[in-house]
């Protein structure tokens, strides 16, 4: 049984995305647009990491792949205000993602494409 149970973690994790690296973003909100950065880490299906824009500076994230499914999020201040953010979206290739994102209070449905540098 617990052969089984190892098995099923390695073949889950073989089957997440390889998402680590450093990654270009062009996010499109009912704000404005901007080009923000994130690095990401992988260890399996989780992920961490940083993402710097120009409006929140640079903030710790976290999430998961599973498959070509990602999802992160981080809570950032902007104008004196604490934003939480999450983002869904999907692994294209090796190089590139997109997705939607909710920047809560602000926006429910912005847009977001990523390209591995």
């Amino acid at each position: 049984m617990k052969r089984i149970i190892v098995l099923a973690l390695f073949v889950s994790a073989a089957c997440a995305a390889d998402v680590a690296g450093t990654w270009q973003l062009a996010v499109t909100t009912s704000q404005g647009s901007g080009t923000p950065t994130m690095v990401l880490q992988q260890e399996g299906e989780r992920i961490t990491g940083t993402f710097n824009s120009q409006i929140f500076g640079q903030v710790k994230i976290s999430g998961t792949v599973k498959g070509n499914a990602i999802e992160f999020g981080f809570e950032g201040s902007a104008a004196d205000q604490t934003m939480k953010v999450s983002y869904k979206g999907t692994v294209e290739s090796p190089t590139s993602m997109k997705g939607t994102a909710v920047y809560a209070g602000v926006d429910d449905n912005a847009t977001w494409t990523a390209t591995k540098k």
